[in-house]
């Protein structure tokens, strides 16, 4: 118990180092900036996306697609919420540069922006070859990651949030795609 006590001593103290250092490098252009990159990540903005996805993949018949981008973003939702409400862990102290309710943990724009954006990517992919694809995954990366490194230099997340939503939001993104090619192998029929 003594060793799990530690470990999370030592969390707390890496998360306050780093939001520490952040805080120091604060700029308005800066802020700008990570306000609109954390803008994709946020619910009105994925909720938008994902039903404009759903309706192309419906009005292009892949109804298997769009069944597991919805279900998928969907049980990531709940699945974060559950956790913020077990976790219970308050946001970083000081100036939030933009709104944030409720908990910190696990950081729900890291988790659901990595379900979104990856599993989006992941559909593309499928029909791109080559420098194109690589470049679409490269890009689909960044933006994920911005989104994260946007909310811990807003102050609305430790690092640990951050790294925990990619976590559970990796765990997501792999079913989501594992059932798709278990779907087109026919392996549910």
């Amino acid at each position: 118990m003594n060793q799990w006590v530690q470990i999370i001593v030592n969390i707390s103290s890496w998360d306050r180092a780093i939001q520490h250092w952040v805080t120091a490098q604060h700029q308005p252009g800066l802020t700008w900036i990570f306000t609109i990159i954390t803008g994709l990540g946020n619910s009105a903005t994925l909720i938008t996306l994902c039903s404009l996805a759903t309706i192309l993949l419906i009005i292009d018949k892949r109804w298997r697609l769009a069944l597991i981008l919805d279900v998928g973003l969907t049980s990531a939702w709940l699945a974060m919420s559950l956790l913020k409400v077990l976790f219970g862990r308050i946001r970083p102290l000081g100036e939030h540069l933009v709104y944030a309710g409720g908990f910190s943990f696990p950081s729900g724009h890291a988790m659901l922006s990595l379900v979104f954006y990856g599993f989006v990517a992941y559909i593309i992919s499928l029909y791109l070859q080559g420098a194109l694809r690589r470049g679409l995954q490269i890009a689909s990366g960044l933006i994920i990651l911005l989104i994260g490194l946007s909310r811990i230099y807003l102050n609305v997340h430790y690092l640990s949030d951050i790294v925990a939503g990619f976590a559970i939001g990796g765990i997501f993104l792999f079913i989501m795609i594992r059932t798709h090619k278990c779907m087109e192998k026919r392996v549910f029929y």
